[in-house]
């Protein structure tokens, strides 16, 4: 009974996964739009013209396709991707400001950002950046990071260990085993398990198209453990998983300065 429920989520899998990915309706990356660069705007005036729009009945249009509820990154790119392939869209924003995190505030004549404040996978030729550089035109530039880009500080001055963090999945590994000694094998299988989790991720989407009883009943049976790596990993913290890996706090700090990501 169980295999036979195995294969028919199975089926419901790929079924979803044809229907999303399967359409034949417009493609917002279909043409390139990317432009020559635009003169910066830094008049604080002419940049709140833009991102300062306060809400009047009158300005709302006709016939809207969509209504996107906050201006955050998320809703400022569903509604560029919805644009871009025709539809007639309003962002609304409870903020005095558009931009979510991506906003900046001064304070004492420093500006400060409050949010974001670095992004991987920006490289020309991957997708994410490809992907970025259609929805904003082009007219984003990107400054590449030095590297080591982060350093993780333990301990008290007098014992203090600073410990660089390097991009780069190879640099990454190489340089923490430098650092850590005797703990390679902890170093590859801590790396392992964060590759198949994340290749799994994407089976959280699929699982939020389903119908919601169906949902449920992979969830509550157990048999979402075997659709993805992701779903057998996801209730369990990263600290159970790094305390069982190594004994060495120091590493086990290292592993987990960047919890939200893993």
């Amino acid at each position: 009974m169980l295999t036979i429920l195995f294969f028919a989520c199975i089926l419901w899998v790929i079924f979803i996964l044809k229907y999303v990915f399967g359409s034949s309706g417009p493609n917002p990356f279909e043409k390139d739009c990317r432009e020559p660069l635009k003169k910066k705007v830094y008049d604080k005036k002419e940049k709140n013209k833009v991102l300062k729009q306060g809400f009047l009945a009158s300005k709302v249009p006709d016939n809207l396709d969509a209504v996107v509820i906050g201006s955050g990154v998320g809703g400022l790119g569903l509604a560029v991707l919805l644009a871009k392939v025709g539809k007639k869209v309003l962002v609304l924003e409870q903020h005095d400001r558009a931009g979510g995190c991506c906003h900046t505030f001064t304070e004492k004549g420093f500006e400060f950002d409050v949010g974001i404040h670095y992004i991987g996978e920006l490289l020309e030729h991957k997708p994410f950046r490809c992907m970025l550089d259609q929805m904003t035109n082009g007219q984003l530039q990107w400054e590449k990071l030095e590297n080591p880009f982060d350093h993780v500080v333990l301990g008290p001055p007098e014992n203090r260990r600073s410990y660089p963090i390097y991009s780069g999945t190879t640099r990454f590994c190489e340089e923490l085993k430098k650092r850590f000694p005797g703990e390679e094998k902890v170093i590859d299988e801590y790396m392992k398990l964060v590759k198949k989790t994340g290749r799994g991720v994407w089976l959280l989407a699929v699982l939020k198209l389903c119908p919601l009883p169906l949902a449920k009943f992979l969830i509550h049976t157990g048999l979402v453990k075997h659709l993805s790596f992701f779903f057998k990993m996801a209730p369990r913290s990263l600290t159970d998983v790094v305390n069982e890996l190594t004994e060495n706090k120091d590493l086990r700090a290292v592993f987990t300065y960047i919890f939200g990501t893993y």
